[in-house]
């Protein structure tokens, strides 16, 4: 597998094809090649991973500046289905953690479903982010795979220089459905009323200044892990 910067108009295009095929989302919510394209000239990155000359996954940066600390936004991630689950969207992720820190970015943030467990693993425990931020129904109603639900999300912070500190002490959790996807088709009342749980949760801890640091998946039970500290939630690498 090769990674590498995208720039021109045809990898944009094959961008826009895998986001079709990976999302599911109608044509009014995929990002068009001009973004991809004022992305690669603002000081953002595109990466594209491919297998041979076929693209089977990309990832988007935007840049962002919040008190004074420039960051980059991740904006997207789509790796062909044929692919999924064989390391593509780790590749990608670890690329650009490489590709950040060369440009002096030492943040970088996304935005997730909280009830997206196998995301929540990943994003916890194979990166090391933590969560401080709870967004109800931040981007309205969207199509795909938000099967019909407000779309709450979290975000995710990556100090690419900093150790995150480890689960100790008073510990919360909230508890999470192991595949809310096939929840959403088995019962999507059920599903809604997990949402609810979940952001009254979410948020009730942050306000106690709790922060995400940890998340336990297993094909039976998936929780998130809080603890007391989110000013101090990284200790310097």
């Amino acid at each position: 597998m090769n990674i590498r910067p995208l720039s021109t108009l045809p990898e944009f295009e094959q961008c826009m094809a895998l986001q079709r095929e990976g999302f599911g989302w109608s044509e009014a919510d995929l990002m068009p090649v001009r973004f991809f394209v004022v992305t690669h000239h603002v000081g953002g990155l595109v990466l594209g991973a491919y297998e041979g000359e076929k693209m089977i996954g990309f990832l988007s940066s935007i840049p962002g500046n919040r008190n004074d600390l420039p960051y980059w936004h991740s904006h997207m991630l789509a790796v062909s289905q044929v692919y999924r689950n064989k390391g593509v969207g780790t590749r990608l992720k670890f690329a650009q953690r490489e590709f950040a820190i060369k440009r002096g970015i030492r943040l970088i943030e996304w935005t997730f479903d909280p009830l997206e467990a196998r995301n929540a693993y990943f994003n916890f425990q194979k990166l090391g982010v933590i969560v401080r931020r709870y967004y109800p129904n931040l981007y309205g109603e969207t199509t795909g795979v938000q099967g019909g639900l407000p779309s709450d999300r979290i975000v995710a912070e990556w100090w690419l220089d900093r150790t995150r500190e480890p689960i100790a002490g008073d510990v919360r959790r909230v508890k999470i459905h192991p595949d809310i996807q096939m929840l959403k088709k088995l019962d999507i009342h059920s599903a809604r009323s997990l949402q609810q749980r979940v952001a009254e949760e979410f948020q009730k801890n942050l306000n106690d200044r709790f922060y995400a640091a940890g998340f336990s998946h297993t094909p039976e039970s998936s929780e998130y892990l809080f603890i007391q500290g989110a000013s101090g939630a990284y200790s310097p690498g």
